[in-house]
């Protein structure tokens, strides 16, 4: 990385005795030695070892037809002219607006060294205060289309069972399993309708849609949020189950199993000092009146 780095380091030269002439980007120009190398340094008559303090107190100027050797020359005058100060060289660091200063920004860094993309309008809606991270990650992993579901598995192999383990109708693909298939969308809609109420929905889109708003109170916003990543989560884990020959579980089980999940959650963030967590435990028992899909 020091090739990368050393673009964003600059030296205030003061007394010039830990600055080197060559070797130390304390010139608009950047580093000496790169730009002009051996020929420029015999041109300017400058050793290779010497320090700014050196040039500026013993070096007379020169005049070159190469005009990047007048303009070192130029920045030698400019500096000569300040003359030297009796304290330390002081290292500085780019910015993100470009200037240096003498404060170095891990963050103002990265940001100047990554590859900027498109904000994503849905990354709130998983990765959200007091989310389990397991949960956040499958779930991620699922909007990105990147599971391991049947129809992916029969684009490797066409002898390998694609039909979807929990309804056995269709060909197993993402957006069936979330929530298109019958058996995922009785949890589904046995987690969420006190919530949703007319507004219930098993499409995808929409679900990924309303998480990623905020058009409900934060307390009901939170419990779609997390019941969205337990179930999916859940669902998953027994589509796994179930393809290695496991005991299914039905859709009631497998419902009440999430609801205690979420319920163990709750107690557990309840206490964190946030009123829309201190209220989401009595928000989720108002909505659990009949545990059983329809």
């Amino acid at each position: 990385m020091r090739d990368i780095a050393k673009q964003f380091l600059r030296i205030d030269v003061r007394n010039g005795n830990h600055t080197s002439f060559w070797y130390d980007v304390w010139s608009q120009i950047g580093c000496l030695k790169e730009a002009v190398g051996d020929r420029g340094k015999i041109a300017l008559g400058i050793v290779e070892n010497a320090t700014m303090a050196d040039v500026l107190s013993n070096n007379r100027r020169r005049r070159h037809r190469e005009s990047i050797l007048n303009d070192i020359e130029e920045d030698i005058n400019t500096l000569r002219i300040g003359g030297l100060r009796d304290m330390d060289d002081v290292p500085l660091w780019r910015s993100e607006e470009g200037t240096f200063g003498n404060r170095f920004s891990t963050k103002k860094t990265w940001h100047q060294l990554r590859t900027r993309q498109s904000i994503c309008p849905w990354s709130r809606g998983i990765w959200f205060p007091e989310s389990t991270p397991k949960y956040s990650f499958m779930i991620w992993i699922a909007i990105k289309n990147r599971l391991q579901t049947g129809d992916k598995m029969h684009a490797w192999n066409a002898t390998i069972h694609a039909e979807c383990t929990l309804c056995h109708e269709v060909q197993e693909t993402c957006h069936h399993l979330f929530f298109q298939c019958t058996y995922s969308s009785k949890v589904w809609k046995s987690l969420v309708q006190g919530l949703l109420k007319d507004g219930f929905t098993a499409d995808w889109n929409t679900i990924i849609t309303i998480i990623s708003g905020s058009t409900f109170p934060a307390t009901e916003l939170f419990l779609i949020r997390y019941s969205l990543q337990a179930a999916v989560h859940s669902i998953w884990r027994e589509r796994n189950s179930r393809r290695h020959g496991e005991e299914p579980k039905d859709a009631i089980t497998l419902s009440k199993l999430v609801d205690k999940t979420i319920i163990l959650h709750l107690l557990a963030v309840k206490a964190r000092g946030h009123a829309y967590l201190e209220r989401s435990l009595r928000t989720w028992f108002g909505t659990r009146e009949d545990l059983t899909p329809s």
